[in-house]
């Protein structure tokens, strides 16, 4: 048995993608628990087949695990997620051009569906409460779940069920919301048939999921669990109200995939070297001046610190070992893999935060209170930069000095050895430190 969970570390948009993907490469199985169609995976894969030559190819996913790109390794949709027919028709057969056979793609049963209202109510929502969303639809669709009258997978199985409720649903918002034109536009029964009429792209992979998993688990099968978004966004332990809807700690796992927590083996968390984010909410070693626009980047690159789904814009600063070491505690990562550390060459000095100062006091453990931590100034420590390009290392011997330092005080600070150092976006920048 080898089940191991990849998690954001941060704010999201670490790229757990490219991490989980690396794993996967030996895995049989690789499971995503939570989050829908607002979190983009990136992974970078060189293709050295290409017409004119090796080329990095681009594949972005929203939905199906990273994993899946793998052929042998079967995709598995959580209970935990929530759904969109459409994009999920859409993203399987753009797997199935990426790939040499028809891929794998399991989806629980019990997966949640975002429905054509739920993109409707959010925006709505969110213009009255200012939290920014992608309006993809994901907050309602898990209040549905909540409220107890959300729709799942398997009632796409049923079709004159799905209809009735998805009418019904409509016309409860309508009575919420009786001034919107939207909701007063929607055809539900159409919109309902559509999305059946898309669901036969993958009906036949709805299925019970939480047997398969922990089946192959008894097996003996390698098990990649593939987290959405970040520990800071987690709806209970994350900078609430400014977090996602769904449970994106190691917790997610045993919720949104049906797996007890001593199954796995390897909790690995994945940070960036700096801290970034999206959207409002605390941030307290952003950088509004020229080093939050270097750490950015302009947008021409496509390893730029700009949405995969969105395409907004991210929040940067320097690392946050504050937020840092209450990630490490809350999911008890066995290890810690450090991506975009080539974003730091090039600079002379690099901060770190080990503290944070409110008023006349000095924090040291990340406070669970929004409003608090919005009243929070970073305490800085320096430490020496490297002027290098790192993007062609490949062993830990190759790093510069000051590098290897830079890691080794993250290590000491949060009590978590770091195992994956990520200097490039393709799949063949990383290096493993066996230490």
């Amino acid at each position: 048995m080898s089940g191991i969970a990849v998690v954001g570390a941060q704010w999201g948009d670490e790229g757990k993608g490219k991490i989980a993907h690396l794993l996967a490469q030996d895995a049989d199985m690789a499971v995503r628990f939570n989050g829908g169609t607002n979190a983009g995976h990136t992974v970078a894969v060189q293709n050295d087949d290409g017409p004119n030559g090796p080329e990095e190819q681009e594949f972005k996913f929203h939905l199906v695990p990273s994993g899946a790109l793998h052929n042998g390794c079967t995709g598995v949709l959580g209970n935990g997620m929530v759904l969109e027919p459409l994009s999920l028709a859409e993203e399987i057969q753009q797997l199935h051009e990426a790939r040499d056979d028809r891929p794998d793609v399991r989806i629980s049963a019990g997966a949640h569906l975002i429905l054509p209202y739920h993109p409707m109510v959010e925006r709505l929502e969110g213009a009255l409460r200012e939290l920014d969303t992608t309006a993809k639809g994901i907050g309602p669709s898990y209040q549905d779940k909540i409220a107890r009258r959300g729709l799942r997978a398997v009632h796409l199985q049923h079709p004159e069920t799905f209809v009735e409720r998805v009418v019904g649903n409509v016309e409860h918002f309508r009575s919420l919301y009786p001034n919107s034109p939207e909701l007063k536009r929607l055809d539900p029964r159409a919109e309902a048939e559509r999305l059946l009429e898309a669901s036969q792209a993958f009906g036949e992979a709805i299925s019970d999921t939480i047997d398969l998993v922990n089946g192959a688990l008894d097996d003996g099968q390698t098990v990649i669990f593939e987290g959405a978004q970040g520990t800071l966004l987690d709806v209970e332990f994350g900078t609430y109200p400014y977090v996602t809807s769904s449970y994106a700690t190691i917790g997610g796992v045993g919720v949104g995939a049906g797996v007890p927590p001593q199954r796995l083996d390897r909790v690995i968390g994945v940070a960036k070297a700096f801290t970034s984010r999206v959207g409002a909410g605390p941030f307290p070693t952003e950088d509004t001046g020229e080093v939050g626009e270097r750490l950015r980047g302009t947008g021409e690159n496509p390893w730029d610190e700009f949405g995969t789904t969105t395409g907004r814009p991210r929040r940067c600063g320097w690392l946050d070992l504050v937020a840092l070491r209450y990630a490490a505690r809350l999911n008890g990562f066995t290890e810690l893999a450090l991506v975009k550390l080539d974003v730091l060459s090039g600079f002379d000095e690099l901060k770190v935060a080990t503290a944070y100062r409110q008023g006349d006091r000095t924090l040291e453990a990340f406070p669970n209170d929004a409003i608090l931590l919005e009243d929070c100034e970073p305490v800085y420590e320096t430490l020496p930069g490297w002027s290098t390009d790192i993007t062609g290392c490949r062993s830990w011997d190759d790093l510069p000095r000051n590098a290897q330092r830079y890691i080794q005080h993250i290590e000491d600070a949060i009590g978590v050895r770091i195992s994956i150092i990520s200097v490039g976006r393709a799949s063949g920048a990383t290096i493993n430190v066996p230490r």
